[in-house]
């Protein structure tokens, strides 16, 4: 079976199971206890989980094998992907997607690539033993785990470096004069600012360390994309609008408007990372009370975002469209909305009610919230696979790819230009 036709925004197929197993390990991480740890490990499931037969530790021995599917989806769907762009780049369709408004599609890599190294920070929480235990390396004493901090920190620095130069190279031609308003009018431009937020939130990821220097590290640049992610969202939030103001917005691009719950959850994720780091490295405690209020404005605006985009998606036929198959691989932007919601709804219960006294972990009520969480994660499965049957799992047609004029090529006379 192949696909209709490859497209750069298939990649966030890959994204999706990335952000499938992400929302697998939230569920683990969070409805267990691991006092002393900053996430649940291996050596804590066994000892509490693993083998045993009561409904908590059935749910979460369920949610590994979830999550280990959901990464080894992402690592198939990237492989496929890879293999088509390869072809695709080399083709003259390419050449004409740089210079456009459709540049910015290019984000999508550094922020696929970004989560495939969250996917192996799960892997590793849920597999590999004595994450936390003192090791000696040059004489240092460190955990384990803070060697594997330092090679995520080099990776996230140069998937950084490649995000800087894909939007350096399309924001310079924008301000030039080549911003077609026209095109622009949709929230496609924010795909940008998604990948930054997510390269906040890996940077952020290092304030988990107990070593001061790394933490710090990792807390200075997550709070130096994460300021870049809020400057551009202003920026790209109001271009957008204006050109749909201006233009109206089509039936297909109203997925875009999801694209803001995505923002706001990277900048809300990557700020309490960040926060954590601070604590860590300064030795500062946890201000529970801003953690509340930060998670609580974020959920708060990201649900008022989804009912608008939602009722204008409804209202301009995209989901008309997306049940008779007539939509394009953007539609894959819904996924990555509901997966990052379900997070905001586990980190305001777990790190804000919980943590500020409001809710009992444990407790009946603490069961109870997270009823409306669990049944937008497995809404969210349910339309990721319906849109990767729509995609074909990205099989596509490598004989079909070869066959597109190549850059350079003499196009005939009577070519349609897209």
């Amino acid at each position: 079976m192949k696909s209709k036709k490859f497209e750069i925004l298939h990649i966030l197929a890959a994204l999706g199971a990335a952000g499938m197993t992400a929302s697998f390990f939230f569920v683990i991480n969070y409805m267990t206890v691991h006092p002393g740890k900053v996430f649940v490990d291996y050596n804590t499931l066994m000892a509490n989980h693993i083998g045993q037969t009561d409904a908590l530790s059935l749910l979460i021995q369920f949610y590994m094998i979830g999550a280990v599917g959901a990464a080894t989806l992402h690592f198939v769907l990237l492989a496929r992907w890879f293999k088509g762009f390869s072809i695709f780049k080399k083709s003259q369709d390419y050449q004409e997607l740089v210079n456009s408004n459709r540049e910015v599609q290019l984000m999508a890599i550094p922020l696929t690539l970004t989560m495939t190294m969250n996917v192996f920070f799960i892997l590793g929480a849920l597999f590999i033993p004595g994450l936390f235990e003192q090791i000696s390396v040059f004489g240092f004493t460190m955990q384990l785990i803070d060697p594997l901090f330092m090679a995520a920190g080099v990776y996230f620095a140069a998937v950084f470096a490649l995000a800087l130069k894909i939007f350096s190279n399309y924001f310079l031609r924008l301000i030039d004069g080549e911003l077609d308003f026209l095109q622009n009018a949709n929230l496609s431009q924010l795909l940008a600012i998604f990948s930054f937020g997510m390269i906040g939130v890996g940077f952020g990821a290092l304030g988990f360390s107990n070593i001061p220097a790394i933490a710090f590290i990792g807390t200075s640049l997550a709070y130096t994309v994460i300021g870049l992610t809020v400057m551009l969202s202003i920026l790209k939030f109001v271009l957008g609008f204006k050109s749909m103001f201006e233009h109206g917005i089509n039936a297909n691009a109203t997925v875009t408007l999801l694209i803001p719950i995505t923002v706001i959850a990277m900048i809300m994720v990557g700020a309490f990372r960040a926060d954590i780091g601070t604590m860590n490295a300064l030795g500062g405690e946890r201000n529970s009370t801003y953690h509340l209020i930060l998670f609580t404005v974020g959920l708060g605006v990201s649900f008022l975002i989804g009912l608008f985009a939602l009722t204008a998606m409804r209202r301009k036929g995209f989901f008309k469209n997306l049940k008779e198959n007539k939509t394009d691989a953007g539609a894959l932007a819904m996924v990555c909305p509901g997966f990052a919601l379900e997070v905001q709804m586990v980190l305001w219960l777990s790190a804000g009610l919980v943590h500020s006294g409001i809710i009992t972990h444990g407790s009946v009520g603490y069961f109870m919230m997270w009823t409306p969480m669990l049944i937008l994660q497995w809404l969210t499965i349910y339309l990721f696979f319906k849109l990767l049957k729509q995609n074909h799992f990205l099989n596509f047609d490598i004989q079909q790819l070869k066959t597109l004029p190549k850059w350079g090529m003499v196009q005939p006379t009577n070519a349609v230009n897209a």
